[in-house]
């Protein structure tokens, strides 16, 4: 059975490092890439539902055939979080990886990167987080904190799971 990991955070949490790190073997399909692939750049708003219907479409590709697959993007939403489970193929094994990470923290991290996200978008994300629950339809949910996975480059721990 396929397994589906579906990325939650705010911006500058450290979502697409742990990706990398912690399932390599998995297909990994992220948003800001396909924003990349589309328009030429990760940040823009250009897009969304184009942006997450395609990530969709290559995630339920990949699940039929068997892979696991990493679905990555802030997912802040049951509804947004509900759209990416509505897709996914029955049987389909899904787990919420939530990188619980503070504003501060993930401005920081941020700024880090090539690209960045104006740090008063990302002071408003963390309001608007709804933490992901098995309720959602997730058989799994892993919780890691910044303070795991905070050494970039380095393997962060697996995290809680409830």
């Amino acid at each position: 059975m396929a397994t589906l990991y579906v990325m939650v955070g705010i911006s500058g949490a450290g979502k697409t490092t742990w990706a990398k790190h912690q399932l390599p073997e998995a297909v990994y399909i992220g948003s800001d890439e396909i924003r990349m692939e589309l328009f030429g750049k990760e940040l823009t708003l250009k897009g969304y539902r184009r942006v997450h219907r395609l990530m969709n479409q290559r995630m339920r590709a990949c699940l039929e055939q068997g892979r696991d697959v990493v679905v990555d993007s802030v997912h802040l939403s049951r509804r947004a979080r509900r759209r990416v489970l509505r897709d996914a193929p029955p049987g389909t094994r899904t787990v919420a990886v939530w990188i619980d990470t503070g504003i501060g923290q993930a401005i920081r991290n941020d700024s880090q990167r090539k690209r960045h996200v104006p740090f008063f978008a990302i002071a408003l994300m963390r309001p608007r987080l709804v933490v992901p629950s098995k309720e959602e339809g997730f058989q799994e949910i892993r919780r890691v904190h910044w303070h795991e996975n905070h050494a970039l480059g380095a393997p962060a721990p697996a995290g809680e799971t409830s």
